[in-house]
């Protein structure tokens, strides 16, 4: 025969890990996922079938006509005042009878056992018996509580009136010495079958060959002297039966499993994780957030603290060389460096998602607690998930699972936010784009899982903040609300763009701006007076909450003229109150407006001024329009004006800037004309006649022509300066119409120190001498016999013909240097 084949494992930290599930071909069958050696735990009546091989217990082979009998020793029996929690595989291949778990106060049963085979399962009795102390008779198992796993339908006698369950069996528990769990016929002392009590139909063959976990909990004693026995097999409900202390007759009682064949056969086997008593251990599993919060949910991408605890509470035996194996979720990643063994760190083995660390020392009554803490984060999570962890105690003689697992809530959703109405003042960029907590701009924001202090608040990108606080009145801007995961949502903040001209109270705003009024334009009645005040003020209303601000119709606002004249009074120059106002009591909001009457007209003075902004002539004044834009080019009076002043030799030089276009405004108007005086040659002689003259035999002079008007020149600069006449002849004395015959060099000009013959060619006369402005008369100053002017020489011989001689003269005033 083949034996169990053990492992041991060894690697930077020494450890071992038991109940490796091997093939055992001698024995027909597989090993259990994990079991504990059961050296001297159990004992085999005579007259039983059953045998204890490595870690198992074979309670039947698969042979017909099986009394399967193993209890434990006297050493090992349950202490039922003591709470504990056993878990142990079962595996059954066959159809024929099944098997069951008891506990039992009955001794003689431990030395030589019988049975019924078949149908009893070698605890049942086959009879009831009157006057009997138990009433039951027939080698049933005395002072008992049994789990049956039945794998074959008595349904003629202890099964009858079951559901066949299409022969995949049932499981029930019964007391196999109380007549409560039998049925039978009265007077009759035959049984015709059991109460099944917790009955369950598995959907599973009971037979089929696997193995399958049984857990079983037991509650000590309570003040009512009852006790709670709670199993689960496989994948099925839990069972809780209450076990009166009088069932034994004693605290202290033997376990183990019974089992039969009958003309069938079947292989039935029992490997424990934790045989009942042996060791005490109870174990917890809880997950903590990074606040060091308990949780049953967190969202995705979130660390989480795995804390396990341990105590050993007792038992036959110690907790020995346990070490402890964490299986975690494929959604779960350990994170390296955060493993603590009883608060100091150590470093585990991690392979394939599983983290394992021995303990240094067994687990005792004076070492009694283990304490383990590292932490986790998920991956790969996209939707709403649960992640289970796999926590185990792994001793020589003792082997604990436990399962534990929290939800990931996958957060999808952005935060959620009110924006809270804010005031700003006109053109305060700073007070959005450089607030330091914009947190401040809401009323509410919360997200489903994300603290407030994990949310981040920023001013969304993009936004034209100039634009948004520069016009008076509700404007907004929006911020975004990120959570942890990078769900993001945009807000919309309410504002209130304010400035000196904004007034409010509690619930009510008003806008309005000072304004002027012309007296000639006053209103005629009350009515046309209010409308004009809120037109020409702007006036503007609003409702406003913590939320926002809402416009109301400005008609509804109530108007005080106070001091203004109230119509038909018409209203002089002034500064007048007028008040606007909404609302009731503490919510009531007043606005004081400025009204200015300004007079209607205004004086436009124009001055007419040389270069030296001397007055040419009178200034010229009239009344125009306030606010009128007048052409002064246009305007009659300075038209006539214009001609006055250009009749004195004055040529205009720099007219108004906005002659075209002259703003008359209240305080008037006062404008000029600016002229530059003229040099040049007022009038000058038409003809010159030197009159009628003989022709003699001598040299003859004229020097006293007559003339029709006289030489004057015209000097009304502002500077007066020196100036100059220069004259010449068009040709020689001639007859007109017979140039051949002339007088050459006849005509000459006698200056203060010469007489200049005159030619064809320009040359000075006269300079000026006198420093006043205006008009000179050169000729009737200068001219005459011995004195300057034109003179007429005819030498002798000189006339070849008689006749009238004449040329013409060309006389021209220049400025001289």
């Amino acid at each position: 025969m083949l034996g169990k084949v053990k492992r041991v494992i060894f690697s930077a930290l020494t450890f071992f890990v038991v109940g490796v599930p091997l093939q055992a071909e001698a024995l027909g069958y597989i090993d259990a996922p994990q079991s504990v050696p059961l050296d001297q735990i159990f004992v085999t009546p005579k007259g039983a079938n059953s045998y204890v091989e490595g870690n198992n217990v074979i309670i039947t082979d698969k042979k017909i006509s099986q009394i399967g009998s193993i209890f434990s020793t006297e050493q090992n029996k349950m202490d039922l005042t003591k709470d504990f929690y056993s878990e142990m595989y079962i595996y059954i291949d066959g159809d024929a009878d099944g098997i069951a778990y008891v506990m039992h106060n009955d001794p003689d049963k431990i030395v030589n056992f019988s049975g019924l085979v078949g149908a009893g399962l070698s605890i049942y009795g086959d009879k009831v018996v009157y006057g009997s102390p138990s009433q039951i008779g027939g080698k049933q198992l005395k002072k008992s509580f049994a789990i049956e796993f039945d794998t074959y339908y008595n349904g003629d006698s202890y099964d009858s009136g079951l559901n066949r369950n299409t022969d995949k069996g049932h499981i029930a528990y019964s007391f196999p010495d109380k007549l409560s769990s039998y049925k039978y016929t009265s007077p009759s002392t035959t049984i015709t079958g059991i109460n099944h009590s917790g009955l369950q139909y598995p959907t599973f063959k009971l037979g089929d060959g696997q193995w399958r976990l049984l857990k079983i909990q037991w509650t000590a004693w309570n003040a009512s002297n009852v006790g709670n026995l709670t199993y689960t097999f496989g994948d099925l409900a839990p069972i809780s039966v209450p076990i009166s202390r009088d069932t034994f007759g004693t605290d202290s009682v033997y376990w183990g499993f019974t089992g039969s064949t009958g003309a069938f056969s079947e292989k039935a086997v029992v490997a424990f994780k934790s045989v009942p008593g042996l060791v005490n251990y109870t174990e917890n599993v809880e997950f903590m957030n990074g606040k060091g919060q308990k949780i049953q949910s967190i969202t995705q991408d979130s660390e989480v603290t795995v804390h396990y605890s341990g105590q050993y509470t007792g038992g036959k035996q110690s907790m020995i060389q346990p070490t402890f194996k964490f299986t975690l979720s494929p959604n779960q990643v350990y994170q390296p460096g955060t493993f603590l063994l009883n608060g100091a760190p150590v470093t585990p083995t991690y392979i394939n998602n599983e983290l394992v660390v021995p303990l240094s020392k067994d687990l005792s009554a004076t070492t009694p607690l283990v304490d383990i803490q590292f932490k986790v984060k998920d991956t790969k999570v996209t939707d709403d998930a649960k992640l289970t962890l796999t926590a185990q105690a792994v001793a020589k003689n003792f082997i604990s699972g436990k399962d534990a697992s929290y939800d990931i809530t996958y957060d999808r959703e952005a935060p959620l936010g009110i924006g809270k109405l804010t005031f700003i003042d006109a053109g305060d960029e700073q007070a959005i784009t450089g607030a330091p907590d914009y947190s401040a701009f809401l009323l509410h924001y919360e997200d489903d899982f994300s603290p407030k202090d994990k949310i981040k608040i920023n001013l969304k990108a993009g936004q034209d903040i100039a634009s948004i606080v520069k016009t008076i009145g509700p404007s907004s801007f929006q911020v975004t609300l990120t959570d942890e995961k990078g769900n993001a949502r945009d807000v919309t903040i309410p504002i209130f763009i304010q400035n000196q001209e904004v007034v409010k109270s509690s619930q009510y705003i008003i806008c309005g701006t000072d304004f002027s009024v012309a007296a000639k334009d006053y209103p005629k009645t009350e009515a046309a007076l209010l409308t004009l005040i809120k037109e020409k003020a702007d006036l503007k209303l609003w409702q406003y909450n913590e939320l926002s601000a809402n416009p109301i119709d400005k008609n509804k606002l109530n108007l005080t003229i106070g001091t203004l004249p109230k119509p038909p009074e018409l209203a002089g120059a002034g500064v007048y109150e007028v008040t606007a106002s909404y609302g009731l009591d503490s919510t009531k909001v007043d606005k004081t407006i400025k009204v200015t009457v300004t007079q209607s007209f205004a004086t436009v003075k124009i001055s007419f001024v040389d270069e030296k902004d001397q007055p040419i002539i009178e200034d010229l004044s009239f009344e125009a329009t306030i606010a009128d834009r007048i052409d002064l080019s246009q305007n009659t009076q300075v038209i006539e004006k214009l001609k006055v002043v250009k009749g004195l030799n004055y040529v205009l030089n720099t007219p108004p800037p906005d002659e075209k276009n002259l703003l008359i405004v209240p305080e008037g108007v006062t404008r000029k004309y600016t002229f530059k005086g003229t040099l040049f040659i007022e009038s000058a002689p038409n003809t010159i006649d030197f009159g009628d003259q003989k022709v003699s035999g001598s040299n003859k002079k004229f020097d006293d022509p007559s003339y029709d008007q006289h030489l004057i020149i015209w000097d009304n600069r502002s500077t007066l300066g020196t100036w100059k006449i220069t004259l010449k002849q068009s040709q020689d004395f001639s007859i007109p119409g017979d140039p051949t015959h002339h007088l050459p060099n006849a005509l000459s000009y006698q200056t203060t120190t010469e007489e200049k013959v005159i030619s064809t060619d320009s040359q000075e006369v006269f300079r000026s001498k006198h420093q006043a402005a205006g008009k000179y008369d050169i000729s009737e100053e200068t001219w005459g016999p011995k004195k300057q002017g034109l003179r007429l020489n005819v030498p002798v011989a000189s006339v070849k013909q008689v006749g009238k001689y004449e040329t013409t003269l060309t006389w021209q005033i220049e400025e001289a240097y």
